[in-house]
């Protein structure tokens, strides 16, 4: 799969309430951007594990800018969601 890495940021968590709180907070900060801006909670739907994988991501939540990735805390694996 190609993964568009331009102009998205794409937060992958694990659904705890601090995570929910960063998701919010990104989506008032990108409505007005020109980012497109994606929520991914792993432990609702894992199905998008392996993106977060091929992009790098080990650890949630973490947000991932134009194919970089910015790991925000530090309490769940990815492995613990694929």
């Amino acid at each position: 799969m190609s993964i568009n890495k331009n102009n998205t940021a794409i937060l992958f968590h694990d659904g705890c309430n601090i995570c929910l709180a960063v998701s919010a907070t990104f989506e008032q900060i990108m409505q007005n951007s020109d980012y497109h801006f994606d929520s991914v909670n792993l432990d609702m739907d894992n199905s998008r594990g392996n993106e977060a994988i091929e992009l790098g991501v080990i650890r949630l939540p973490s947000l991932v800018v134009d194919g970089k990735v910015w790991k925000i805390d530090d309490h769940s694996s990815i492995e613990d969601y694929v």
